[in-house]
């Protein structure tokens, strides 16, 4: 008997920066002058997670905080 083969797709995790509705992106891009550090650690989480319930609860505030999104579930498309 031969080896069986099987073929394996190769696919591509989305984060959740690349979800980001383009107004979000925006959002954060010009408040990213006023809070450069906590752009910054935001950018990095949503690069980071590709599932919005997987963000941590400081993310979350720190969205609230600077661009005044109470709902994340909003600021992303969906797949």
């Amino acid at each position: 008997m031969g080896k069986l083969k099987t073929k394996t797709m190769p696919y591509k995790i989305i984060s959740l920066l690349d979800r980001l509705k383009p107004q979000y992106s925006e959002e954060l891009g010009r408040v990213n002058l006023k809070y450069p550090d906590i752009i910054a650690s935001i950018t990095n989480d949503l690069q980071e997670e590709s599932l919005i319930h997987n963000l941590r609860y400081r993310t979350i505030l720190d969205i609230k905080f600077v661009i005044g999104v109470d709902n994340p579930f909003v600021m992303f498309k969906d797949l």
